[in-house]
């Protein structure tokens, strides 16, 4: 099987869903298939830009796009061109999706490939493989890790003005129909995706979780119990992903004598979670930890008892955060402070490996870390919120088994 993986975020960049495209093809190669990427050169501050292990055997299966900035005119002139070229849309990418193209239909002329993948970050990604598709005829599967720019829910809505609202939404209503199978990380995400685009109901949609790690990357170890249950956070904590709840529920534990608590937060540090610390007075309870590259960061969080998950409030919970797989994999039990109806709380409710809570109710959160504290003190934690079920979803294994069937039925 040839494939032809088309990702604006790739290696080396290591951003998280650059991670995630990473993580299949090594998956996807270790299986026999020969793939190759089209990626995108990211000249933005990253933890890191150059090819590293254990990626190295990736780089050579890589097409990076790199061309100029250029200066403002050439740069009008080369988007409009651009926009043209790919079938009128002038949206953030098309020049790059202008010459991604270009490679891609050299690469298919010389490999003929099965078929071809577009996977995010950004969607403009899928334009490609439209036109790839409308030219060749090849299989075209198009990957939707997150909403479309016209249907992001609060607080994360995009407010277009309806020119642009009416430009992205005809863009994202051609790739969808066009597309021979749409594939979405949660089932919950396809829903929000169906409730918009109705057609989508009688398309080819598969849910294909985040995978994991391959299993020769990392070692897992078993937890060894401190003198506190020691809580961490990854990633960074904003106005959308709001602790305060969070640390008022840590703080009436705190004051009720549940002293042998840390909660850690790795990420950057941010004027906002700093005044909370200090309204709460939480300075020796919870602390920064500054980030990681990801290699480390998913060695550190063997050192935690408790792997929590602070989503942004939502009247549904629809993202499925590669987080979530990470800590599966690293076998911790999991606080999901969260909408009541959505992916972390029924993933939890079905597979275990942990707690799911109302990120709307502080004395939820309350309850939810006071359960698992009381787990720790017994000695009982990984036994009773084991997520090996968890993982068993993202496992490389079964990931490729399912890309396996999918692309053997077309």
């Amino acid at each position: 099987m040839r494939i032809l993986f088309i990702a604006p975020g790739y290696l080396p960049y290591t951003f998280s869903e650059n991670l995630c495209n990473a993580k299949l093809v090594y998956t996807l190669q270790k299986r026999g298939w020969e793939v190759d990427v089209i990626s995108k050169t990211y000249n933005g501050p990253a933890y890191c830009s150059e090819w590293q292990e254990p990626w190295l055997s990736l780089k050579e299966h890589t097409y990076e796009i790199y061309y100029p900035v250029g200066n403002k005119i050439s740069r009008l002139a080369d988007f409009f061109h651009s926009s043209l070229q790919m079938g009128g849309f002038p949206i953030n990418g098309i020049r790059w999706a202008r010459r991604a193209y270009s490679k891609a239909l050299e690469l298919h002329s010389r490999w003929h490939y099965d078929a071809v993948l577009t996977r995010s970050p950004s969607d403009i990604s899928h334009i490609v493989g439209y036109k790839i598709k409308q030219k060749t005829g090849i299989q075209w599967i198009a990957n939707w890790n997150d909403p479309a720019t016209t249907i992001w829910p609060e607080p994360y809505t995009h407010h277009l003005s309806p020119k642009k609202f009416k430009l992205f939404h005809k863009y994202t209503t051609m790739c969808l129909e066009y597309a021979d199978i749409n594939t979405f990380p949660s089932q919950t995400l396809l829903e929000h995706f169906q409730e918009y685009f109705p057609f989508l109901k009688e398309k080819h949609t598969v849910v294909i979780p985040h995978i994991s790690l391959p299993e020769t990357f990392i070692s897992i170890y078993p937890a060894k119990k401190k003198s506190k249950m020691y809580m961490c956070h990854s990633g960074n904590l904003s106005v959308e992903r709001n602790p305060e709840l969070t640390f008022k529920a840590i703080k009436e534990l705190v004051d009720e004598g549940y002293t042998a608590i840390q909660f850690d937060i790795m990420g950057h540090i941010n004027e906002y979670t700093e005044k909370l610390i200090e309204k709460y007075d939480l300075k020796n309870f919870v602390h920064f930890i500054g980030s990681y590259p990801y290699m480390e960061a998913i060695e550190k969080l063997q050192e935690y008892d408790v792997l929590i998950l602070l989503e942004a409030i939502l009247k549904k919970g629809i993202f499925f955060a590669s987080k979530f797989t990470d800590y599966a994999q690293v076998n911790r039990p999991i606080l999901a402070i969260s909408p009541k109806n959505g992916f972390a709380n029924s993933m939890l409710t079905a597979q275990g490996g942990g707690i799911a809570v109302s990120n709307e109710d502080y004395k939820d959160i309350k309850n939810g870390i006071l359960t698992l504290y009381k787990a720790w003190q017994e000695n009982i934690l990984y036994q009773k919120y084991n997520t090996q079920g968890l993982y068993n979803q993202s496992s490389p294994k079964h990931i490729a088994d399912i890309y396996n069937k999918i692309l053997s039925s077309e």
